[in-house]
């Protein structure tokens, strides 16, 4: 709770966290959850209605915050309503910082960058979410962030339908970005590669691993080494439009303990 700097932020997360053990899980029942009516709460996540402080504390007493986490929910309420004479970062920027975080801790962001180098994509919420076995809702969430972060394009067609597009030029900085995300993102990728072992065919995947004595002095070369076999395999294998979205998930680790 004390990582959020933006209500916003934490309630969104939390309606994904609950998702993601509940795919039956939905906004209708989060707000029955949090003794709010689903418009009331779509309105809040979307940023169209300010959450009250006695909305939050309604929200706390049903997530059973603690009294300091519920101090500091009420201290984001009262940041986001905009406190005269107190310095504080712009939203924009707290939320594009926040945003980075998800995009990189949860593995369907850039599933879903590949998926849109696929034949017969479609930008519809619901062909996505069947494609990558997710949530709408996941979708929509991961759809805006990437917008705000620049990683989509998005803009108003004549009959005022949202379009959007991939950016071919914006290249996600990772600092500043916590190395808690990056490694929930490999974590998610390695129980995704663990399902594969059970639900596709040997025809579908390959996993395979090698054991091997080497120096620690060439740790850094056998690095770059892997780098320039992915790209190798990006460049060969992933030009143009092309049929489904695969992972490739390198992992190097020590089985044996270092020398005290």
């Amino acid at each position: 709770m004390f990582e959020y700097e933006n209500y916003l932020d934490y309630l969104n997360d939390e309606l994904v966290r609950r998702i993601s053990v509940n795919r039956a899980y939905s906004l209708r029942s989060f707000a029955k959850s949090l003794g709010l009516s689903s418009g009331e709460l779509s309105e809040i996540l979307r940023g169209l209605r300010k959450l009250s402080a006695k909305s939050a504390l309604k929200i706390s007493k049903s997530l059973g915050l603690t009294s300091r986490e519920t101090k500091h929910l009420l201290s984001l309420v009262q940041n986001g309503q905009g406190l005269q004479g107190e310095e504080k970062k712009p939203y924009q920027e707290l939320k594009v910082n926040f945003d980075q975080f998800d995009i990189v801790s949860e593995w369907y962001h850039f599933a879903i960058l590949n998926l849109a180098d696929c034949k017969d994509f479609r930008w519809s919420l619901s062909w996505i979410a069947k494609k990558l076995n997710i949530k709408t809702f996941e979708v929509k969430v991961a759809i805006d962030k990437m917008v705000s972060v620049g990683l989509i394009k998005s803009k108003i067609s004549k009959n005022g339908d949202i379009i959007y597009s991939v950016s071919d030029d914006y290249v996600m900085s990772q600092e500043g970005i916590p190395s808690k995300a990056i490694k929930n993102y490999h974590k998610q990728i390695l129980l995704k590669a663990i399902d594969s072992l059970e639900f596709q065919s040997v025809e579908e995947r390959d996993i395979s691993g090698i054991g091997m004595a080497v120096n620690k002095s060439d740790l850094e070369y056998i690095k770059k080494d892997i780098s320039e076999f992915q790209n190798m395999l990006i460049e060969k294998y992933s030009k143009g439009k092309k049929e489904r979205v695969y992972q490739l998930e390198v992992a190097l680790f020590a089985l044996s303990e270092d020398e005290q």
